[in-house]
């Protein structure tokens, strides 16, 4: 048995293909340094020069989780 049981499980939240990481990566960012919204996309997400195509659902999706800062 793994020392972490969580390691096992499998991310399914959305990717980010800017930032090359799933929802619960930038999430896990954003809990660790919270930034506004904005600041958020150009730091742990990386779509300051990416596609955007997230951009609702991440915000959506950190709602959901408590970890959206207002602007």
């Amino acid at each position: 048995m793994p020392a972490n049981p969580q390691a096992l499980e499998q991310d399914d939240s959305p990717y980010c293909c800017c930032s090359a990481a799933t929802f619960n990566e930038i999430l896990e960012k954003q809990r660790a340094n919270p930034l506004p919204f904005m600041e958020l996309l150009m730091v742990h997400a990386g779509c300051g020069s990416g596609c955007g195509s997230c951009i609702e659902e991440l915000e959506v999706f950190l709602r959901d989780h408590d970890a959206y800062v207002e602007d």
